[in-house]
């Protein structure tokens, strides 16, 4: 049964050699990423898992990974992203206890974070799919909401139930976590904490959409859509859907996101940013003292709530881990090698994660990416002329503020490194919509194109 995972990976390589590259993209890899989990995924003899969403990926990156080659010079991100893969792969070629193991992981790396990025990067914005991959990224994330009810009322992830009793996967679970007696929501990705990090994300591109919708732009979100965002209806329910998470990690990072998301509402968008910005840096003072005072457990043994013993947890995790992290050098130990210290199993918290497993070269051009990553969108949002630009490159600056914020206290797994590195690519390629006409956004992606067309 698990073979119907290769079948949008046929699909979408069926449409790219048609040329239809745009109707691959918003219509077979986005449904496959956002609605099926990563654990839906077929293994073939001598090659790594291969989920839905990533045999979906395969044919469009190779085509973003071909134009991305033929661009011409290389940005610093570009530069960045391919150091960090070549890292990654020295790590584990080094470290690995089975080799074989260690090229399997960055197989998937390569797949999930560098075809993702060259995704974002090459197909989105010159394809003039801006309007069209938002409307169809948060229509498709409204749609887990009935799963999440579910989820929250009976404590039990359909995904995992059909997985295991339809497919026989032992890669998704039916049980979930339990917090303040309901379940938590993690629907298709398999983990409250990375499905809160999603709906955040989500959350600040409907915010792009609401302000079209509000400014009477000529894109067109659809009448119904149009109608919800009128009423703020989209935006409510992905902070609702955050809620039901119960996750704290993307509950804070929205705080800061929402400051962002309000700086196109000034004149002066620079003298906007540099006002955010103290008032972050403020927040973030604040947030690391309470964080301190209420992790700092004098009495071994005293009683703790769940939420609190989370935290102590991970502070705890931060400094015990550091020899481990002293150890490893240059390169790190390896994703599947490293040394677990008994009792954390478990290491919420991706930089670590990366200091632990790839080094300190991993782990700065890991820092690298986060800042680029902020740069780009920033200095757009400053240089473009029209507000609809503006407000865009300042809401992929909000997305951003989401993932690298959450994942300071989670893994980065799932589907997550394709939908994080997709939107990373993305902020690095932000062209005027002047550009491409809003026109395109909608235009006939069903159209056929010669295959030249998808290559060139």
């Amino acid at each position: 049964m698990s073979v119907l995972f290769l079948l949008p990976g046929l699909l979408s390589l069926y449409l790219v050699i048609r040329g239809k590259l745009e109707t691959a993209f918003l219509s077979i890899y986005l449904p496959a990423l956002l609605l099926l989990p990563d654990g839906y995924a077929i293994r073939l003899p001598h090659v790594p898992p291969i989920s839905a969403a990533e045999s979906a990926l395969i044919p469009i990156g190779a085509v973003a990974l071909y134009r991305l080659a033929v661009n011409g010079l290389p940005s610093l991100l570009d530069i960045l992203m391919g150091l960090f893969i070549a890292s990654m792969g020295a790590s584990e070629a080094f470290n690995e206890r089975v080799l074989n193991t260690g090229i399997q992981a960055v197989i998937v790396s390569f797949i999930s974070i560098f075809l993702a990025y060259a995704t974002g990067r090459m197909i989105i914005e010159r394809g003039g799919l801006r309007v069209a991959t938002v409307r169809r990224f948060v229509v498709l994330v409204l749609l887990l909401g009935p799963l999440g009810l579910y989820e929250w009322r009976f404590g039990q992830n359909l995904y995992g139930v059909v997985g295991q009793k339809v497919f026989q996967l032992t890669s998704v679970h039916a049980d979930v976590q339990f917090r303040a007696g309901h379940g938590r929501m993690a629907v298709c990705f398999n983990d409250s904490e990375l499905a809160g990090i999603v709906f955040g994300i989500t959350a600040a591109l409907n915010a792009w959409l609401f302000n079209l919708n509000k400014w009477h732009s000529a894109a067109n979100l659809g009448k119904l859509l149009g109608w919800l965002e009128k009423y703020h209806i989209p935006g409510l329910l992905l902070l609702l859907y955050i809620f039901l998470t119960q996750a704290r990690g993307p509950l804070l990072a929205m705080g800061v996101t929402y400051l962002i998301l309000l700086i196109p509402r000034f004149k002066s968008r620079r003298a906007a940013t540099v006002v955010v910005a103290i008032l972050i840096a403020l927040t973030a003072v604040a947030v690391i003292r309470f964080y301190s005072q209420y992790t700092n457990i004098t009495v071994p043994g005293a009683p703790m709530s769940e939420q609190q013993g989370s935290a102590v947890y991970r502070r705890q995790m931060n400094e015990l881990y550091q020899p481990v992290v002293n150890d490893g050098g240059l390169l790190g130990w390896g994703m599947l090698s490293h040394p677990i210290i008994p009792g954390m199993d478990s290491i919420d918290n991706e930089f670590l994660l990366v200091h632990i497993a790839y080094g300190s070269l991993g782990y700065i051009l890991f820092l690298l990416l986060a800042a680029e990553s902020f740069r780009r969108p920033l200095v757009r949002s400053w240089t473009m002329q029209a507000q609809e630009d503006q407000a865009f490159a300042i809401t992929l600056l909000g997305a951003m503020a989401v993932f690298w914020i959450s994942i300071t206290t989670v893994y980065m797994g799932e589907q997550l490194p394709q939908i994080a590195f997709l939107l990373i690519g993305w902020g690095q390629s932000i062209i005027p919509e002047s550009t491409v006409s809003i026109g395109a956004q909608e235009q006939d992606v069903h159209s056929r194109f010669s295959f030249r067309r998808v290559i060139g």
